[in-house]
């Protein structure tokens, strides 16, 4: 599917959300996303091939394409559905990350238990991962996809 970047008045607008539904945010601008992209490839899709991530969950020139379609996919294995939302529970302890898929957008929360299955709900494509990329739960917003959970320590 071909598609635009996202703005930095679109980009504004997704921080501005963040914060309004989990307080505390930092954007961080200082690193490339793609770099975290990849480190979350390895952590949560290890097996996956460099030509499928590229194919189906890195973003490429003109096409779209999502790090959850890892799982989607079944690239590589995780519990999905309402066992991921229960997993999930109470969100992650500790600083996470927060990446809006659609917005190339990338942040840090200092207390992840603010997130909920509930709250993250009202984002598409979200993936929320622990700073040491131990745990990661996704909200795809698309019907017949996730949420997805993963703990890489598995």
């Amino acid at each position: 599917m071909f598609h635009k970047k996202a703005t930095e008045k679109e980009k504004t607008a997704a921080l501005e959300k963040l914060k309004k539904e989990f307080g505390e945010i930092k954007r961080l601008d200082e690193s490339p996303v793609r770099e975290y992209m990849l480190k979350w490839l390895s952590a949560f899709a290890p097996d996956m091939t460099y030509s499928d991530a590229k194919a189906y969950c890195l973003p490429r020139l003109m096409y779209k394409n999502y790090l959850w379609n890892a799982f989607g996919f079944e690239k590589a294995e995780c519990v999905m559905g309402e066992d991921a939302e229960s997993a999930f529970g109470g969100g992650f302890s500790g600083e996470c990350f927060v990446l809006l898929n659609d917005e190339n957008l990338l942040c840090t929360v200092p207390d992840g238990t603010v997130f909920s299955p509930e709250n993250t709900a009202r984002f598409a494509n979200i993936i929320i991962f622990t700073k040491n990329f131990s745990k990661t739960y996704v909200h795809t917003g698309k019907e017949g996809f996730g949420p997805y959970y993963k703990d890489s320590e598995e």
